[in-house]
């Protein structure tokens, strides 16, 4: 018999090696039945200021966060204070008509009476924060016995009230992260003890997780053995044993990944998304439900890459999440506030939560490229240097082949290291390790992109939220058409027309004409031609299609095209399809 582990293995590697379209072929409905309709999207962070963050001021975000801190919550040994850091806060909450998840941030600054009662505290190596400010937090020892002791009876406290409260209340809570580490993240510490002996292991720290996961499961069910809010936990540390313990204990499964919410141009996105959604699919077969979070951070006011154009840097960055597919989005309190950002929540939002294909209100294929330096056969070491992460200099020969299309390597050291690092660049990196080479996209896909079009990068105007990236024609290359195929899954019966709104973006330079064509059941058909008129502006059009077949009845087995017709190439960034009404 082949042990569990080594199956769930296999599973992945063959998820693995799809496409994404046939990785989302193979996802069963997700029944999303315990939340609320339309609750995902956008949601502000971190702890929730419900003063500054109302429906009034926030109108295009969905809620707020309630993070608690355990030494306000237990100020004394046994006292608790739910009330006031929690049940005031569900009543603004329904008052506002915000949904909210609920979470305990343990560490740092744990209530002084642990310590008082023997829990060791422990200093640390200094480290740096997403702000760029030197921290110098002590932590508590998490193995003490009697720490975890006094931890699993906050849990069992906080189960308890939340069970309690009115049903008008708990309905505004979706779920309970659990924060068993330093600020809700995956780990224990921020730094190293300066002790060796609390130094805490992986497989220790495993352990640590589950046990606390337990304590929430029996905490947060009823006297029927009913959960009656699910649990979210970190998934930047689960490994097997964590994943394992999740299917086996809960029917709705949330993890947050920080590393799909926090930019994009991310290292080692290729193998941490393969990972992501082999899990989800694993999930799905099993008939059990999924949900997802990221937090946007600090660093969008602070780091280059997004202080130079942050409109730009928060847009790109939700078609990043969106195609990662997270359920909900944290941004901080500044970028909620009205809608200035709106173009970034509006479009996250829209996609928010639907995973299921046959129901998602729409699909888009937003056109860019990545330039991965650690694909040897599109950049050969011969010619580009070894192909190691640390080795910037590969990183700007590559970038320089590509300058003539825009491409620049501004910050070569940062794009050299993990996700922390790549977050901090002041500069824009368009040559990264293991980053999406293609289009950002959900339901809707290019089909050959890199023989069928050229990538571009800071196209048009630099005030612009789409110059980041394009795609274009290269008529010298014979590159004149681009094909786009639908997810067979969106229109099941694919004999019948479909009536559908198609908007395409595009770079108004030169005075070049293109065309978008379809498939009308018979015939390939032209939709609309457009004659660039070289205002230099990126311009949207809008087209209402009502007799478009999606049967893959062009060419290379596509649904659409966007063809050049004469004259300079037109350089492209969405095409976004939305159902119609029959």
């Amino acid at each position: 018999m082949v042990p569990k582990y080594k199956l769930y293995c296999l599973f992945v590697l063959a998820a693995c090696c799809l496409p994404v379209a046939a990785q989302g072929s193979l996802r069963r409905s997700t029944n999303r039945s315990v939340f609320p309709p339309d609750c995902w999207g956008v949601y502000s962070w971190c702890s929730w200021n419900t003063k500054r963050i109302t429906n009034e001021s926030c109108p295009l975000i969905k809620g707020a966060p309630i993070v608690m801190h355990w030494n306000k919550i237990e100020p004394e040994s046994g006292e608790f204070a739910f009330d006031g850091q929690l049940g005031d806060k569900l009543i603004l909450a329904k008052d506002n008509d915000f949904y909210t998840f609920l979470m305990i941030w343990v560490a740092p600054n744990a209530p002084r009476w642990l310590y008082e009662n023997g829990v060791p505290e422990l200093e640390m190596t200094p480290t740096i924060s997403p702000r760029r400010k030197p921290r110098n937090w002590k932590f508590q020892y998490y193995l003490d016995e009697d720490y975890i002791r006094y931890y699993h009876r906050l849990i069992r406290e906080f189960g308890k009230y939340v069970r309690n409260l009115p049903a008008d209340l708990q309905d505004r809570i979706l779920y309970i992260q659990s924060a068993e580490g330093s600020t809700g993240d995956g780990y224990c510490y921020k730094g190293d003890p300066l002790d060796e002996r609390y130094n805490i292991s992986r497989d220790q720290w495993s352990r640590f997780r589950i046990e606390a996961w337990e304590v929430f499961k029996e905490a947060f069910s009823d006297s029927n053995g009913r959960i009656v809010k699910p649990l979210l936990v970190n998934y930047d540390s689960n490994r097997q044993a964590e994943y394992e313990w999740l299917l086996d204990n809960f029917d709705t499964i949330g993890l947050k990944n920080g590393m799909f919410s926090h930019g994009y141009h991310i290292s080692d996105t290729q193998q941490r998304l393969e990972r992501w959604r082999a899990f989800v699919n694993d999930v799905s077969w099993k008939g059990k439900a999924f949900f997802s979070r990221g937090e946007q951070d600090a660093e969008w006011q602070i780091c280059g890459w997004s202080r130079r154009n942050t409109q730009q840097a928060l847009y790109w960055s939700a078609l990043f999440a969106t195609h990662c597919g997270l359920d909900m989005w944290n941004l901080p309190q500044d970028a909620c506030l009205g809608d200035v950002y709106g173009p970034a929540i509006n479009f996250f939002n829209k996609y928010a939560g639907h995973h299921d294909v046959s129901q998602a209100p729409a699909a888009f294929c937003a056109l860019r490229k990545g330039l991965d330096a650690a694909d040897t056969t599109a950049y050969p070491e011969s010619i580009y240097g070894q192909a190691k992460k640390s080795n910037v200099e590969r990183y700007l020969r590559i970038a320089a082949a590509h300058a003539d299309y825009g491409a620049i390597q501004g910050d070569p050291e940062k794009a050299t290291g993990g996700g922390m690092k790549n977050r901090q660049r002041d500069n824009y990196n368009d040559v990264g390790w293991r980053i999406l080479p293609g289009n950002y996209c959900r339901y809707l896909e290019q089909i050959d992109a890199d023989r069928t079009s050229v990538g571009w990068w800071h196209a048009g105007p630099p005030e612009s939220i789409y110059s980041r990236f394009a795609r274009g024609f290269d008529t010298k290359t014979g590159r004149a058409e681009m094909f786009f195929r639908l997810d067979d899954e969106f229109f099941p019966d694919d004999q019948v027309p479909h009536p559908v709104e198609l908007t395409v973006t595009y770079l108004d330079r030169g005075r070049g004409q293109w065309s978008l064509c379809y498939y009308n059941g018979s015939s390939k058909t032209t939709a609309r031609k457009v004659r660039c008129t070289d205002s230099g502006k990126w311009k949207t059009i809008v087209l209402r299609l009502d007799d478009s077949h999606f049967n893959r009845g062009l060419e290379r087995d596509s649904d659409l095209t966007i063809r050049h017709l004469e004259g300079e190439p037109t350089l492209f960034h969405m095409l976004e399809l939305s159902r119609g009404q029959s």
